[in-house]
């Protein structure tokens, strides 16, 4: 029996949202009965069942592009310019880094992850993309939940200042709760929730946003939605009006972040958080000295945590894995060049997913992406999301890019 293309394209679509959705991480961690005791060691080698299929996923896409008949390496190598950038410096830190073979086996990965995104939206139209994600996302929650009944102890925290937070399928509950805040924003960002399917998937997200007790899902949500309704509100037919408006919604949300700011404390309060953000503030004290040693160029692509560089900072305060913050982990992975690096390939996407926005007739997608990309920036700052390998918040980042870069390029009315 002859295998079609497109067969192994909807195959790669199933296992690259298995992967990236944290599926194959549940099972390795069934299998094996849970994370090791020695968190540093588990840091070091990784799972091996995400290595294999990560392996599989990078290989794969290389056979669909070849027999793409619409694939163009040119335009694909233009329309990743500032990635190839950020992946060159990162290959190139491998030669400084303090643990070689990690940052290595993290490029690779962070390239798949690339790759595959780059794939998924040249293979797929962003909207029947985007809508898979929502969907697969919410039957995602519904496992969880069953998980919970079945094996409350593990699907839900069980001790600490968040005991009887939900988890479901995820090891990390705020990582979860993204997840799902991501899907409320899709599913009402494309209007699928007039269907009674969607209304009972988003019933089921909200709940577990809720008994997650994550405040950053939340605040994802809250703004996600404004932000969507007054993007799409304020669009019109009209350039003039798009351009006019959209710098009068800019200067709103400058004037409305400056003045959260200066409520810091209050703001804080009402979500019921402390003002170091649950010791996020402490962590990142802690990490400048280490920082300031390696300002330029950092530690390597992942070359921190695995590293002998970090033993003193274990010794005293344990093993955290990440610095709960994407801009310092930039500044880990490759010092300031690859903060630069970050906040350059940020404003590239926000650039064009402006244009689109303004230029478009119709810009359903743009009006819901828009502020995607502005709340990751922001939640950036206190949670590992651009940059990290192998975790959904930088594979829906990554998709984003290029639908904004595909829909910039070609107009492609498949976008709206």
């Amino acid at each position: 029996m002859k295998v079609k293309i497109d067969d192994l394209k909807r195959v790669f679509l199933l296992v690259a949202l298995l992967s990236y959705l944290g599926v194959f991480s549940f099972i390795g961690l069934m299998l094996t009965g849970g994370r090791s005791d020695d968190a540093f060691a588990e840091n070091v080698s990784g799972s091996l069942l995400n290595q294999i299929v990560g392996v599989s996923l990078f290989l794969s896409s290389f056979l669909l592009l070849y027999h793409s008949s619409h694939f163009s390496l040119i335009r694909a190598a233009k329309q990743s310019f500032w990635w190839l950038v950020l992946i060159g410096y990162f290959a190139l830190s491998i030669s400084w880094s303090y643990a070689p073979q990690v940052s290595f086996r993290r490029l690779v990965a962070f390239i798949t992850l690339l790759t595959v995104a780059y794939c998924l939206v040249e293979f797929f139209t962003a909207r029947s993309l985007l809508t898979l994600l929502a969907t697969a996302i919410g039957i995602l929650a519904i496992a969880g939940l069953l998980y919970a009944l079945l094996q409350p102890d593990k699907a839900f925290i069980s001790e600490g200042i968040r005991a009887q937070a939900f988890k479901g399928i995820y090891f990390d509950k705020n990582g979860g709760a993204r997840v799902y805040a991501y899907a409320v924003l899709l599913i009402v960002g494309l209007q699928l929730y007039k269907t009674r399917f969607y209304q009972v998937l988003l019933a089921i997200l909200l709940l577990c946003i809720l008994i997650s007790q994550s405040a950053t899902a939340v605040v994802i949500v809250f703004f996600g939605l404004l932000l969507s309704g007054a993007f799409n509100l304020l669009h019109s037919s009209s350039l003039q009006l798009n351009f006019l408006r959209f710098f009068l919604l800019l200067a709103g949300l400058v004037i409305g972040g400056s003045l959260i700011y200066q409520l810091y404390d209050l703001v804080l309060l009402w979500l019921g958080r402390d003002p170091t953000l649950t010791n996020r503030v402490i962590i990142w004290a802690l990490l400048d000295p280490y920082i300031q040693a390696e300002w330029l160029r950092g530690y390597g692509f992942g070359g921190f945590w695995s590293s002998s560089a970090v033993s003193e900072f274990v010794a005293r305060w344990g093993f955290i894995g990440n610095a709960h913050s994407g801009y310092y982990e930039a500044l880990l992975h490759g010092g300031i060049i690859a903060l630069v690096l970050v906040f350059i390939i940020i404003f590239h996407t926000l650039w064009r997913l402006s244009k689109h926005y303004i230029y478009s007739v119709n810009s359903l997608v743009a009006s819901m992406l828009l502020p995607f990309v502005l709340i990751q920036v922001v939640v950036n700052y206190i949670g590992y999301l651009i940059i990290n390998h192998n975790s959904f918040d930088m594979f829906i980042f990554s998709i984003i890019y290029f639908i904004a870069s595909r829909g910039v390029s070609r107009h492609d009315p498949e976008q709206s």
